[in-house]
């Protein structure tokens, strides 16, 4: 009796370990905001800056940007291409909100940009300069 005890024991431990590794892991907010920046987004506003206003995106400057899978990122005006680069995403805290933010960072593109994604959803991305007058950059996706 002992002896089957053992053994059935052993095997729940075998079908509970076999199980666990099977599952499927959970999604961060950061690979889950990473797969929603895939796409092609065009500028539709602006906001902040030293004036602190909103402005529309001007249209005779249509300005566009296309994250890839492959981590790389077009920059493009009236749809030339102005910049090309790879991109990472990290999270680190916010100097302008003081909460941890995911931050896009450009390969060589000025090395001098800070910004967080501050929203992303199936449509929109908003993009936001962390510095005390930063901008924020309202984007619609193309489709």
């Amino acid at each position: 009796m002992k002896r089957i005890s053992h053994t059935n024991w052993l095997a729940f431990l075998l079908l509970v370990g076999v199980l666990a590794g099977c599952s499927k892991g959970s999604v961060s907010p950061q690979e889950a905001q990473a797969d929603l920046l895939v796409g092609h987004w065009v500028l539709a506003q602006t906001d902040g800056g030293l004036s602190g206003r909103v402005m529309p995106a001007d249209p005779a400057h249509r300005q566009e940007v296309v994250f890839a899978a492959d981590k790389q990122v077009t920059f493009l005006l009236n749809g030339a291409v102005t910049g090309k680069t790879t991109y990472s995403l990290f999270q680190a805290n916010s100097y302008v909100n003081r909460r941890p933010q995911t931050f896009v960072a450009y390969g060589a593109r000025t090395g001098s940009e800070k910004e967080f994604i501050e929203r992303v959803t199936a449509t929109q991305l908003v993009i936001v300069e962390d510095y005390a007058d930063g901008r924020g950059y309202y984007y619609t996706r193309r489709l």
